[in-house]
């Protein structure tokens, strides 16, 4: 129970940092943006020439054009991720980011979010395939190998961006703030997981309304413009909430906004 308090109290005082800056809701904006329009770009072909000429293409493309989509989207996902949490560690430092000082250090780590979005999508593609060629166990046993992986490279976005060091040695500083960090990691990013989907229920069960008395386009509107509202407003939150861990398990200094005591409690060794 300590640590489900500890981290609902380190998740407001998240919401409270991303109040000041509230221009950072509009990094997962842009994010989202650019992932429809990727998907836009590898679907129009298909749509214009049809899914029997997708089918008709020989495998080697099917696979090349598929990595090229993994690599693109976790790419451009990390670049966004990695402008909140520079924009939240400068808030955190006493700073005062902006749109352009958030983007400018994602920036100019973009040669390693790059590298890690090909070693994600490799790691991706294999498990995936691996998933669609085994029976129940096997899918069962890769998909806890996913699970430990996403643990595994939690704190990997916020090494790349604010430490310069290599994809290996970045993976290996991941795994050890994760562990040190592991009760209010999971709790604090299922926390957030799960207070978004409970703030979208109302939302979804509104539009459902709508469209079922006749106001279709409206029920559209409301849901996709509600459920576009909780997931920027919860990617934006969950940014802050690891800067905040990242910082403190690190530098084992209390970000500003943060009670020290709290986080001193927080971060105490696991055995």
């Amino acid at each position: 129970m300590g640590r489900f308090a500890r981290s609902w109290d380190l998740t407001k005082k998240s919401w409270r940092v991303l109040m000041q800056d509230k221009e950072l809701m509009i990094l997962p904006v842009l994010s989202g943006i650019g992932l429809v329009l990727i998907l836009a770009s590898f679907a129009v072909p298909v749509f214009l020439n049809g899914p029997e000429w997708a089918e008709a293409l020989p495998e080697w493309v099917k696979f090349v054009a598929g990595f090229a989509f993994y690599v693109i989207t976790y790419t451009l996902t990390f670049f966004f991720q990695a402008a909140i949490i520079a924009g939240a560690s400068e808030r955190m430092a006493g700073g005062d980011p902006t749109l352009g000082s958030a983007l400018g250090a994602a920036m100019k780590r973009l040669p390693s979010l790059l590298m890690w979005g090909v070693v994600a999508a490799t790691v991706g593609m294999i498990i995936r395939a691996i998933q669609d060629r085994s029976e129940f166990v096997g899918k069962l046993v890769m998909s806890v190998v996913g699970f430990a992986w996403t643990l595994a490279t939690f704190f990997m976005v916020p090494v790349l961006v604010m430490e310069e060091k290599s994809i290996g040695q970045s993976f290996k500083t991941s795994v050890g703030i994760f562990k040190k960090t592991w009760g209010e990691t999971v709790i604090g990013a299922g926390g957030l997981g799960l207070a978004g989907f409970l703030l979208s229920i109302p939302v979804i069960l509104l539009a459902v309304f709508l469209v079922s008395s006749g106001m279709v386009w409206l029920g559209i509107a409301v849901g996709v413009l509600g459920l576009g509202t909780v997931s920027v407003i919860f990617s934006a939150l969950q940014g802050v909430y690891v800067a905040a861990v990242y910082r403190y398990a690190t530098t084992e200094q209390s970000p500003a906004g943060f009670d020290s005591d709290a986080l001193r409690n927080a971060f105490k060794p696991k055995k």
